[in-house]
């Protein structure tokens, strides 16, 4: 371990803190420290592990906050569920972050779409894509559903992919041709009720866990949690180097989603 302040390796004990941490002093700066000072999660009154469980229920399964937090009370951690959602909205961007680099790459062929959430009232739109292997590329909530908003949006999973496709699937929506043809303008366009059935039932799964929720307040907040929900989708679908303990052994979906998480979360402890 080193210090944070300095870099210094040289570290004495000093004492514990109010949560009875071993606390360290840089030799060299003075610097006190805990083990967990330079971690993503310095600062959580929780432990690590609580904070990632929660984060992990709440964006896999249909579950509103008050019910994570009586999960965790039944595990003897009792914590309030305006803090459920403090950790989601914090920590959700982080653990697709950390997980980029670990992201298998995305194929050429695009499916192109977008279904709707409400927030404070108000329909908003959800842009999304998906490669032909189901692999959702990206997520982008706009309150607008025109050409400035699609164009958004593909220039954000060009970028975040570095993904060039050479075939978009749309519906007949006339946001699509213009802003393909100023983002993408050598991508060869389809159009048609059948070639969008399978970004159609991928939606299923984002209307089935919003169901559950009683729409949001902010689109930031929005964002966070349809951006978060494919995330998790994909790690459980084995779309990242992650939560795999031997390249030729398939393991069930919701332990390689575990297994995947840990790994992310100790990415984090060691930020």
């Amino acid at each position: 371990m080193a210090c944070v302040a300095c870099g210094n390796e040289e570290l004495t004990k000093a004492g514990r803190d109010s949560e009875g941490q071993q606390r360290y002093r840089c030799a060299r700066c003075g610097h006190r420290q805990t083990r967990r000072s330079g971690s993503a999660f310095c600062g959580y009154r929780f432990p690590d592990d609580v904070i990632a469980l929660a984060v992990r229920w709440y964006l896999r399964y249909r579950l509103p906050y008050a019910d994570v937090a009586e999960l965790l009370a039944e595990r003897g951690v009792h914590v309030d569920a305006s803090t459920i959602f403090d950790w989601v909205q914090h920590f959700t961007p982080r653990y697709q972050e950390a997980a980029r680099a670990h992201r298998h790459q995305v194929r050429a062929k695009w499916s192109l779409d977008e279904t709707y959430v409400k927030v404070m009232g108000v329909p908003c739109y959800v842009f999304r894509a998906i490669d032909d292997l189901g692999q959702v590329i990206d997520v982008y909530v706009s309150p607008t559903r025109d050409t400035d908003a699609a164009v958004r949006f593909l220039r954000r999973a060009v970028e975040t992919t570095g993904i060039h496709p050479h075939t978009a699937t749309t519906d007949k929506a006339a946001i699509y041709p213009p802003a393909l043809a100023r983002v993408l303008p050598t991508v060869h366009h389809i159009t048609g009720k059948a070639e969008q059935q399978q970004i159609e039932r991928n939606h299923q799964h984002l209307k089935g866990r919003y169901q559950s929720m009683r729409g949001f307040k902010t689109l930031p907040c929005a964002q966070t949690i349809c951006a978060g929900h494919g995330f998790v989708r994909n790690l459980r679908d084995g779309f990242y180097r992650l939560g795999v303990i031997m390249a030729d052994l398939r393991i069930p979906q919701a332990p390689r989603l575990m297994l995947a998480w840990d790994e992310i979360t100790e990415q984090l402890q060691a930020a």
